[in-house]
């Protein structure tokens, strides 16, 4: 049986640097146009893959725009077996226009929208499945039929907008585990029309991410702040909590308790910060020479 399956984006992102943003009606040229290889499921791999956990993949791309994506995936050792791969698409693309202080998003799904996640889905063949990002029937479809893995709730950004009170309901109802930030735990809430007690009741594990604090880990509804670790310097934020979730899975495939897995998470998440994170080239053992330092 596998550690782990991995559900969520492979997105490439363009960034775009302008003077301002343009208000309706008006236009501006960009200053600088950058692509990089990004999405919720793409920065874990990278993250993961450098950490030496066993995971794999679920995903859908374009192969029209890409190809160069999928052969870099392919270079640093990351398995694309179950990335499902559509010729005559593109996608998904997120265009992200910034003046420095405030930035927009643009998300093209592609071929994320029509995605049957659940067709090729090995059933009954992983210890832990990580539903992230994607097509949230699909994924009900996945949770209806799985009987075997801890199932691990993590919608990210899309709680907002891919998810009402029924099928947030239906996702905590079959969920194990939930990861979030504080912000998205907040509004899975108001979807639900409760309180976080009444959650804490029903998800024996949830591990909410809180930025520059740290993570809050609820066991059976006792709550713990793991502190955050700080980073030496930092190149870009994006993807932080994305590779916190790397440095999380990795500490309970190696026998970690939920809280200290937590702790490898924020040293995984400081330490990928400090360069674009699909540069991330440390090995389990150094967030480890980190970890012992911090208990000890």
């Amino acid at each position: 049986m596998k550690f782990l399956a991995y559900f969520g984006h492979l997105n490439i992102d363009v960034s775009m640097s302008v003077s301002s943003l343009p208000t309706p009606g008006e236009a501006r040229g960009v200053d600088v146009l950058r692509e990089k290889f990004a999405g919720t499921a793409g920065n874990f791999a990278y993250v993961a893959n450098s950490l030496g956990l066993d995971f794999d993949l679920y995903s859908i791309v374009g192969l029209t725009s890409h190809a160069k994506y999928l052969e870099n995936l392919k270079e640093v050792g990351i398995s694309i077996e179950h990335v499902d791969i559509d010729a005559g698409e593109i996608g998904p693309i997120c265009y992200i226009p910034s003046d420095g202080k405030e930035q927009i998003a643009y998300m093209f799904q592609g071929p994320m929208n029509n995605w049957e996640a659940s067709k090729k889905f090995e059933y009954e063949n992983y210890l832990y499945l990580n539903i992230g990002t994607g097509p949230v029937k699909e994924y009900q479809r996945i949770l209806s039929q799985e009987n075997k893995a801890r199932i691990v709730f993590d919608p990210g950004q899309e709680i907002w907008y891919t998810y009402n009170s029924e099928t947030a309901q239906y996702m905590v109802e079959h969920s194990d585990m939930i990861i979030m930030n504080r912000k998205e735990f907040t509004h899975l809430l108001e979807l639900l029309h409760t309180d976080y007690i009444t959650v804490y009741g029903k998800v024996k594990d949830i591990v909410i991410t809180e930025g520059k604090k740290g993570a809050t880990v609820v066991e059976d509804g006792e709550s713990t702040l793991v502190p955050a670790v700080k980073s030496d310097h930092v190149v870009d934020t994006v993807g932080a909590g994305d590779s916190f979730r790397a440095g999380l899975y990795t500490g309970l495939s190696n026998g970690f308790t939920l809280q200290d897995s937590a702790l490898i998470g924020n040293i995984t998440a400081s330490k990928a910060i400090e360069n674009n994170i699909n540069e991330f080239n440390l090995k389990f053992k150094d967030i480890l020479k980190m970890f012992n330092l911090i208990k000890s």
